[in-house]
């Protein structure tokens, strides 16, 4: 009898266990579906990154906040596409792609991915992975210049934070719909032979609706 109450308590220890570890899947974290994706970022540009000897005062560059804004829609389970748009600029001698400029340089970028989510795919909780490619546009004060893109992310859902899911009730409440976004992407100039391509690093929050 002693056995078998100890083999009862056991087994429904390893159940209540595998409970407590499952991992929510990413339909799970609100009531409602929630496809549109908006963020701000912070954002800095290196011109240099895959030049290893530089001219002194080679440096990235960096906007004012939020610097890079952002749009995505998931169309379908794991897959969005996205637009994004950011503003810096360049001080005169600096480099970039390996060259000092000899005067300020405006930089806007326009760019549209798609992107795939590798923790919806895999169901990894608060952390959730993603690979992007896409093309967009660069100008650099008056140059205009066709970009192609492909890098990632790490989406961090506070959702996904035991801490906010005390009940039911507080699924879908605005904070639990935030989040913060860390990309790397790197961005090459396949209109010209000329300056342009650069890799870009962002951090900032999302927001989905």
């Amino acid at each position: 009898m002693k056995k078998t109450i100890l083999k009862a308590f056991f087994a429904l220890s390893c159940i209540g266990f595998s409970a407590q570890a499952q991992v929510i899947h990413k339909n799970e974290r609100y009531v409602k579906s929630y496809n549109w994706k908006v963020g701000a970022s912070y954002n800095m540009m290196d011109f240099n990154f895959n030049h290893t000897d530089l001219p002194e005062g080679a440096s990235m560059i960096s906007g004012g906040i939020p610097a890079k804004v952002m749009i995505g829609y998931e169309f379908a389970p794991n897959f969005s596409v996205e637009a994004d748009f950011s503003m810096n600029e360049m001080e005169k001698d600096n480099v970039m792609n390996g060259m000092v400029v000899n005067e300020n340089i405006s930089i806007v970028s326009f760019n549209g991915s798609l992107a795939y989510s590798l923790g919806g795919l895999f169901n990894i909780p608060i952390a959730d992975p993603y690979i992007k490619a896409g093309v967009g546009h660069l100008r650099l004060n008056e140059t205009d210049l066709t970009m192609a893109s492909a890098g990632g992310g790490i989406n961090f859902w506070i959702a996904d934070i035991p801490a906010t899911k005390s009940s039911r009730y507080h699924h879908d409440k605005f904070y639990r719909r935030l989040g913060i976004n860390v990309e790397a992407m790197g961005r090459s100039n396949i209109s010209t032979k000329g300056q342009g391509s650069h890799a870009q690093y962002s951090a900032g929050v999302f927001y989905v609706f």
